[in-house]
């Protein structure tokens, strides 16, 4: 029986998401995380065989939650579900490290043999997808190490560097160190230039998203 982590979004996708997860034998639903932060407390204390992220909640970017938890746990599989139709979105998911990623207009019949197909540990993408990513040529943001990836996505939210500290349990000192190696890499100046870099390259969500979409539901 393969052990599932469930970090999900949205109220009506995650009641969905867990009704369809627990209608199959063989997965256990180990723990429902509504938060990065609880996820890797779950994640630290018990085996999994493969982590759900529901990018739906609104405010949400999964992006930087999928660098958390990768960093958590960077052999642990993990399926990206309800994400966005954008080909860039996807390309940035898959290349930061997610195993499997389905959009928001995706059937249910596909989410559980994604599941079983990264827990076995091969990749699951829609044909199209895997044409696109043929396609695409790297981007200065993939340079970065996963640490500071994670910096990088609090930093263009325009957390300040105590802040950026407190959350990931570093010295201030540190942030501050990877902010120099991040605007070196990717050949900014400042703040606001990775900030300018991260919209025009989809680095952080667009407005037309899952959760706005339920959010107008009646």
């Amino acid at each position: 029986m393969k052990k599932l982590l469930l970090v999900y979004g949205h109220t009506l996708s995650h009641n969905a998401l867990r009704i369809l997860l627990q209608s199959d034998p063989h997965l256990q639903l180990v723990h429902e995380a509504p938060s990065v932060r609880e996820a890797i407390s779950v994640i630290r204390q018990q085996p999994l065989d493969a982590i759900i992220l529901d990018i739906s909640a609104p405010n949400q970017n999964g992006l930087e939650t999928l660098c958390d938890l990768k960093h958590a746990a960077p052999g642990l599989p993990v399926l990206v579900l309800n994400g966005s139709e954008r080909p860039d979105r996807m390309i940035h998911f898959v290349r930061l490290g997610c195993h499997g990623y389905l959009p928001y207009t995706t059937d249910t019949s596909q989410v559980i043999p994604a599941i079983r197909t990264i827990t076995r540990g091969k990749p699951y993408l829609m044909p199209r997808h895997r044409e696109l990513l043929n396609n695409v040529q790297s981007m200065r943001h993939e340079q970065l190490s996963l640490r500071e990836l994670q910096v990088l996505f609090k930093l263009i939210k325009g957390q300040p560097v105590n802040a950026v500290a407190h959350e990931l349990a570093i010295a201030p000192g540190s942030v501050s160190v990877f902010r120099s190696k991040i605007l070196r890499k990717m050949e900014v100046p400042n703040n606001a230039a990775l900030i300018r870099y991260a919209l025009e390259h989809g680095l952080v969500p667009a407005p037309t998203t899952l959760s706005r979409e339920v959010k107008r539901e009646p």
